[in-house]
């Protein structure tokens, strides 16, 4: 069951991604077709919008689309935005670590016109996961790991620079993809990690006010992921999720310190990724449980106003604690509080019955 990102609808993004990373080549077919467009006028020209997006049809739309085929894309050149058009402005967004919306503000045009000045792209080396690349992990590199983190990126697993080196962050982001897609998370890309790839159609992060459900459906898609001291802190430039930690202050029982071997969540990296992949919000940019008390989306409460999707937070005071915890409400069919929590060396993340004495938070946009 896919509980980290919304419900997708079931097209082929390895069509979508074959279609907008198939290289110059196609570029002169497609310009062909421009001849009945409306003519082209430059994105950032007064008689364009501020903000292209789907539905949009005029001269701006068939510069658009000029642009996204000289880097890479086969599209016709029709002047109108559709869906086609949506799929080859979210894959540039991804390969130059935009906000992947399919919606063409400044920033998207100003890369896009630079990319199209100079002929470059995402199309040189792209290749199929499935056919041309075998099992993808740490220390992998190439045009198969090119491929992987732009698709990555497109899922919003990750926030990766395209370099064709599969580090940490990459490690991250694919964990994050098993994760949303009830995958064991390893971090390792094989079979099944390269067919849910290409059998689904990515969704932008949540965005606007929390809704707690795809918060605690965030969190539920980390049970069984091992807690590691650090982990899920961007500690060597990862996003949130399960990530190697650090064995820096580690006082661990189980010696040697495993935190910086190990892949996982501690307590706070826990909360992190839940409210990242659930709200599209990064508390305290990964910052530890203390940070997260300070950040602006918090707000204060009492235990009597807890609600689910609060944040519960231990120590000896409200902005100096130890450790965080994520209310999940009554479960239906036990009657009990429970909560999501990473709790310490040697468990895993757990959904169990809740703890109360700490200092309760409520999270908004």
């Amino acid at each position: 069951m896919n509980t980290l990102f919304p419900a997708r609808r079931r097209l082929s993004l390895g069509l979508a991604l074959a279609a907008v990373l198939t290289g110059v080549g196609a570029y002169t077919a497609a310009a062909a077709a421009a001849a009945t467009a409306p003519t082209p006028v430059p994105l950032t020209s007064a008689a364009c919008p501020a903000v292209l997006q789907q539905g949009e049809a005029d001269g701006c739309v068939t510069q658009l689309q000029l642009e996204l085929n000289r880097t890479g894309a086969t599209l016709t050149v029709d002047g109108q935005f559709g869906p086609a058009t949506g799929t080859a402005v979210r894959t540039f967004q991804a390969s130059h670590a935009l906000s992947v919306d399919g919606i063409v503000g400044p920033a998207t045009k100003s890369a896009l016109d630079a990319a199209a000045a100079s002929g470059t792209g995402t199309g040189t080396g792209t290749v199929d996961l499935r056919t041309q690349c075998g099992t993808l992990q740490t220390g992998a590199s190439g045009p198969c790991v090119t491929t992987l983190q732009t698709m990555l990126n497109t899922f919003n697993a990750g926030r990766l620079t395209v370099d064709g080196q599969f580090g940490p962050a990459t490690g991250t982001a694919v964990r994050n993809f098993q994760a949303a897609h009830a995958l064991t998370i390893d971090g390792i890309v094989g079979t099944a990690v390269k067919n849910a790839l290409y059998a689904d159609t990515p969704t932008p992060l949540p965005s606007g006010p929390v809704d707690p459900a795809k918060v605690l459906n965030a969190a539920k898609s980390y049970l069984g992921v091992p807690y590691v001291w650090g982990g899920g802190h961007s500690l060597r430039g990862e996003g949130a999720g399960p990530s190697l930690g650090t064995c820096d202050g580690y006082t661990g029982s189980i010696q040697p310190c495993p935190a910086d071997t190990t892949a996982g969540l501690d307590c706070s990296g826990l909360v992190r990724a839940a409210f990242w992949f659930g709200a599209g919000i990064d508390l305290a940019n990964g910052g530890d449980t203390t940070d997260q008390t300070l950040d602006k989306h918090l707000t204060p409460i009492t235990e009597a106003q807890r609600r689910p999707g609060d944040v519960e937070y231990f120590g000896t005071d409200a902005h100096t604690t130890v450790h965080v915890v994520l209310y999940a409400g009554t479960d239906p069919a036990t009657g009990t509080d429970m909560m999501y929590e990473a709790k310490e060396t040697g468990t895993d993340v757990h959904y169990v019955g809740l703890r109360t004495g700490g200092y309760w938070y409520h999270v908004t946009a």
